[in-house]
């Protein structure tokens, strides 16, 4: 016999599926895949095309791998594949941001986005579900970047999907879109392990970040959890900032 009590859940593949979500969900509501840092604010049309224009041209390297925090840049040392990854999403929100910002005549697009959000969320029965499916899958970016398989993992999972909405931990405050948002990117993510929605949304909002856990990276010595990389992502992207503003106090010594 089997032993008895929940199964056992892979937190590493739950972590990356979580992420996954999170990002298909981003793109589908506000055309991109990460959240703008509020660190990043622009104030002018001519500093913001300036902005847009190093982005376009910086590469992963100087996003990720030349301006470590206090130390002289490292040229020898490759970049991971988390760090390529991490770099080109900030690329894409960044850019994203700053073009809507410098062409007011988007707004109409990004309230078409959440209007289709609105509607996966609400959804009620099984027609409007796919309804907001179809239309979510017919985004050209989401096409492009082929995640309209997102799409269709929520209308194969439509029962799940609509029950785990159903529970009353699900955020329905007016204020807690962004919580809806990782409530169901965790809900799906658990659906990909075959696991309850519910266990994975309390496995992954109780993870903890220290070690001797899960997701603790003994090399690194520090969490490997896809939030704990992205704030360590930040903090680099901070320093970026104050590097183009002023390389002067980018840290560097002579």
């Amino acid at each position: 016999m089997g032993k008895r009590g929940p199964k056992p859940v892979d937190m590493r593949t739950l972590n990356v599926w979580e992420f996954e979500w999170y990002k298909a969900l981003h793109l589908l509501r506000d055309g991109t895949q990460l959240r703008p840092d509020p660190v990043f604010v622009r104030v002018n049309r001519r500093e913001a095309e300036a902005q847009l224009e190093w982005w376009k041209k910086v590469t992963s390297r100087e996003i990720m791998g030349d301006l470590r925090l206090g130390s002289e840049p490292s040229r020898d040392q490759p970049l991971s594949r988390a760090d390529m990854e991490y770099a080109e999403l900030q690329r894409q929100s960044e850019i994203a941001q700053l073009q809507r910002q410098l062409k007011p005549d988007q707004t109409q697009a990004l309230a078409e986005r959440r209007k289709i959000w609105e509607e996966l969320v609400q959804a009620r029965t099984l027609a409007t579900l796919e309804e907001a499916c179809g239309r979510w899958k017919g985004l050209g970016d989401v096409r492009a970047l082929g995640f309209t398989c997102f799409a269709d993992h929520v209308l194969t999972n439509a029962k799940e999907f609509s029950r785990m909405k159903r529970n009353r931990r699900f955020p329905r405050s007016s204020y807690a879109d962004e919580s809806r948002l990782e409530y169901i990117a965790r809900g799906m993510a658990g659906v990909m392990m075959e696991v309850s929605p519910m266990t994975a949304i309390e496995r992954l909002r109780n993870i903890k970040h220290t070690a001797g856990t899960p997701l603790w990276d003994e090399t690194e010595k520090c969490c490997g959890c896809w939030r704990c990389q992205l704030q360590r992502s930040h903090a680099l992207y901070k320093r970026l900032e104050r590097f183009q503003l002023d390389p002067a106090k980018s840290g560097k010594h002579e």
